[in-house]
């Protein structure tokens, strides 16, 4: 009976094992996003007609639902509070929140000025938006849409799994830093997974959605924060979706520009009609952000290494 126990029970920190606490955070997660989707078709179409609004509500109100989630579970199994799973909002996060909004939209301005001038894509409209909606209310909706997908993303692909996991796989034969890696191609196996169903999905976006996965993690395990992914994530999902609209966004939100492939031969750069992650130049994209987080976290804290937080777990706490 003990070592059946052993399986689910941690007796020396006083808590479930990490890999338990991981599905029950996952089992949760999915559960919610069920009940959202049972009420799209219903109670949230007939409130919000409009899919920018709708999308912007439906959102918001599951980024509620994780944030309850997180505190529920990290104060119960974890014993941890909600900033430790990467939200100490002290003036270090908000420089790398910085850097991640930076990052991302330097990355894809990158690849979409690269593939103008090589004539792949071309320019077929400017200030794009759903018919009959106004394009700032469009545009507003939009960005609290992006600001609330990549906050909750990041919370249930890396904020919690990441470190449970790492603690995890954490021992005296394997170490914090290869823990810490395993965790990370687990987590970034895992959303790559979940993404190889979009439309226009192909094994190239699926393989690179994975390594976008890592190179979020990467930032994560470094600075033991949230904030350098988070701004990375804002910053690719809005300016490729509402800046540069290459996959038709704008014929249901806005965007500033739209841009229509103008190279068919050209796909496996471009990555159309997926969108950039599904090409060869994100692929770039990535390895550079890989090499400019690094260069950015050597900048900052004077090192290349893992954050201390990580793979450690929390103090043996009696109750909850």
């Amino acid at each position: 009976m003990g070592s059946i126990t052993n399986l689910f029970w941690n007796r020396q920190e006083g808590r479930l094992r990490a890999g338990w606490r991981v599905v029950a955070f996952f089992i949760g997660s999915f559960a919610f996003a069920e009940v959202l989707l049972g009420l799209r078709g219903t109670l949230l179409t007939r409130l919000f007609p409009v899919v920018a609004y709708r999308g912007a509500v439906e959102a918001g109100v599951y980024l509620l639902l994780v944030g309850i989630l997180l505190w529920l579970v990290g104060r119960r199994l974890d014993r941890r509070r909600i900033a430790d799973f990467g939200f100490h909002l002290n003036r270090a996060w908000w420089f790398d929140l910085g850097f991640g909004l930076a990052l991302g939209t330097l990355l894809l301005l990158g690849i979409f000025l690269l593939e103008l001038a090589m004539g792949w894509v071309k320019v077929a409209g400017t200030l794009a938006t759903a018919p009959g909606q106004p394009f700032g209310a469009v545009i507003v909706a939009a960005f609290l849409a992006v600001v609330f997908v990549a906050v909750q993303e990041e919370i249930v692909w890396r904020g919690y799994p990441i470190r449970n996991l790492a603690e995890g796989f954490n021992s005296k034969a394997i170490g914090p830093v290869r823990a810490t890696a395993i965790a990370i191609f687990v987590a970034s196996v895992l959303f790559g997974v979940a993404h190889s169903d979009n439309p226009n999905a192909t094994p190239l976006s699926t393989i690179n959605i994975m390594v976008f996965a890592a190179l979020f993690a990467f930032g994560y395990v470094l600075t033991g924060e949230l904030a350098l992914p988070l701004g990375l994530h804002f910053a690719w999902d809005f300016v490729q979706g509402f800046v540069f609209d290459v996959t038709g966004l704008s014929s249901k939100w806005a965007s500033f520009l739209v841009l229509a492939e103008d190279d068919p031969a050209a796909k496996l750069w471009t990555g159309l009609p997926y969108g950039a992650e599904g090409g060869l130049l994100a692929t770039g994209a990535f390895v550079l952000g890989f090499l400019l987080t690094a260069a950015w976290v050597r900048v900052r804290r004077g090192s290349v290494r893992l954050h201390p937080s990580m793979a450690q777990p929390p103090p043996k706490v009696s109750g909850a």
